[in-house]
């Protein structure tokens, strides 16, 4: 008889341990998924959001002191090309906040076929690189504000629905699970 009781009492087990360590885990899913979870439409509508983002866009296209290390860079060369030295002189007088416009461009471009034809293509070439180098920059901005942005969310409301969905996964686990004897 004293066998029988300790071996029932070895074969009972609770459903505690794994609903524990399923909500444990749940828990730290759902906190990956806080910064997992693609930034939704209402975040993107938010006053703040659409403002930075607008601020971000603009300056892709402004004078400021990327434009101007860009610009440092060409000149530190020792020696220049026509099409570089165009492109400096379109932003000769320029303060912080200003834009180039269509009508410098097409007056340097003219400006380079006057002079030398061949020089035209590379003109472009640099403006093009500039261009990326914004276009880099202000996605590099953008990823960082939508960090920021997925890290404002509420970090209770993660982990406390990763921590119940794990643990009702744990709990169907272990109902469903099955000791086969031999």
């Amino acid at each position: 008889m004293k066998t029988e009781a300790i071996q029932r009492h070895d074969q009972r087990r609770t459903v505690l341990g794994p609903v524990g360590i399923g909500a444990a885990s749940g828990a730290v899913g759902g906190y990956v998924l806080k910064y997992a979870y693609p930034i939704t439409a209402d975040e993107k509508n938010t006053d703040e959001y659409v403002k930075v983002m607008n601020k971000i866009n603009k300056q892709k296209t402004e004078y400021n002191f990327r434009t101007e290390k860009y610009i440092d860079s060409i000149k530190a060369k020792p020696k220049t090309s026509l099409a570089e030295d165009e492109f400096v002189k379109m932003f000769d007088g320029m303060k912080e906040g200003d834009h180039v416009g269509a009508a410098k461009i097409r007056k340097a471009i003219t400006n380079l076929q006057n002079k030398k034809p061949a020089e035209v293509l590379e003109f472009k070439r640099i403006c093009k690189a500039s261009s990326e180098i914004a276009d880099q920059t202000a996605k590099q901005c953008i990823n960082a504000y939508n960090l920021v942005t997925k890290h404002i969310r509420p970090t209770s409301f993660f982990l406390i629905t990763g921590a119940v969905v794990g643990a009702i996964i744990a709990l169907v686990n272990d109902i469903l699970k099955t000791d086969v004897k031999k």
